[in-house]
């Protein structure tokens, strides 16, 4: 009998994964020290204390927060990994096991697990949110993206962008020539760049130290993929139009130069850091089923091995 990738696999290995990283099998991250190891965290305001007390939740003097971020944070990208392998065509179990798990052991998903929890947690979310997007289920789409902005106040950028998407595909699909349907992509990620670089000035988050997550300075590798990103689907613009995850993406890419040029290079790599694996899934559409095989691969390996390279894993106490 041949073996199929179901969620019960999907939630066999996010289980497993939680107790590895709630057992500190890997260590914890700095953050989880000066901050998540205190017991139901009551800091914050409106929109990061649900995160803070998620993140830190506790029952007789036991942290949990770490086995419920670790844990959505392996199913979530389980679900989205299945959703969109199966678009693709891709049915191998052994090929989805083997990117799920190296994935699961990258910097976006190992830093998450005790460091950078509560933009983990949105992270979390947003994958949910666009598994349910490949499938056109919108409102379930919308529902992860609205909790998002009660965990973290970088779900605040990104439901602004989310809500913005729909928006674009209304007006597109009403734009019958192709020349004015780039046009309008462009104009419309350019006003989304001005929206998110006034609105953080506007609201006094210019002014934050430089500190950088990994040890290497990795800014302009950042730019340059979402530069290739934005070249790249404005000639494929028909990719823009047919997926809704192509498109926030390509919004997304539009308004994260704005945080770059601001100087919030912390944030900007956190935001890129919630990004990283999705821009991988998409790029990867580009390809057909067989060549997409070789990209994923290629893709995720190496995203792993830079992230050993860089140290994550000897920054885990």
């Amino acid at each position: 009998m041949k073996l199929r990738i179901n969620y019960k696999l999907i939630l066999f290995i996010s289980l497993f994964f939680s107790l590895l990283v709630g057992s500190k099998f890997y260590g914890f991250g700095i953050d989880y020290y000066s901050a998540y190891k205190t017991p139901n965290l009551n800091w914050g305001n409106w929109y990061d204390i649900l995160g803070f007390r998620v993140s830190t939740f506790t029952i007789f003097g036991k942290n949990i927060g770490v086995y419920l971020v670790s844990f959505l944070l392996s199913i979530s990208w389980g679900v989205l990994l299945k959703k969109f392998v199966k678009l693709k065509g891709i049915d191998s179990i052994f090929f989805f096991i083997l990117i799920y798990v190296m994935a699961l052991h990258t910097w976006p998903i190992i830093m998450s697990t005790s460091n950078a929890m509560r933009q983990g947690i949105v992270m979390s979310l947003f994958f949910l949110s666009f598994a349910f997007l490949l499938e056109q289920k919108n409102f379930k789409s919308f529902f992860f993206v609205f909790i998002s902005i009660f965990m973290h106040k970088s779900g605040i950028i990104l439901f602004i962008i989310f809500v913005n998407v729909f928006f674009v595909k209304f007006v597109s699909n009403s734009i019958k020539a192709n020349k004015y349907i780039i046009i309008f992509y462009i104009i419309y990620g350019l006003f989304i760049y001005f929206f998110i670089y006034y609105l953080l000035i506007w609201n006094r988050h210019v002014d934050i130290v430089y500190s950088k997550i990994i040890e290497k300075d990795y800014r302009y590798h950042f730019i340059f993929i979402s530069l290739i990103y934005v070249l790249l689907f404005s000639y494929k613009f028909n990719f823009l139009k047919n997926n809704t995850v192509t498109l926030f993406l390509y919004i997304f890419s539009f308004g994260i130069f704005s945080v770059f040029l601001l100087g919030l290079n912390w944030e900007f790599e956190r935001f890129m850091m919630m990004m990283t694996l999705p821009y991988i899934l998409i790029f990867s559409t580009l390809f057909n089923k067989n060549s997409s095989y070789y990209f994923l691969f290629i893709s995720i390996s190496s995203l792993l091995l830079l992230t050993i390279y860089n140290g994550m894993y000897d920054a885990l106490k």
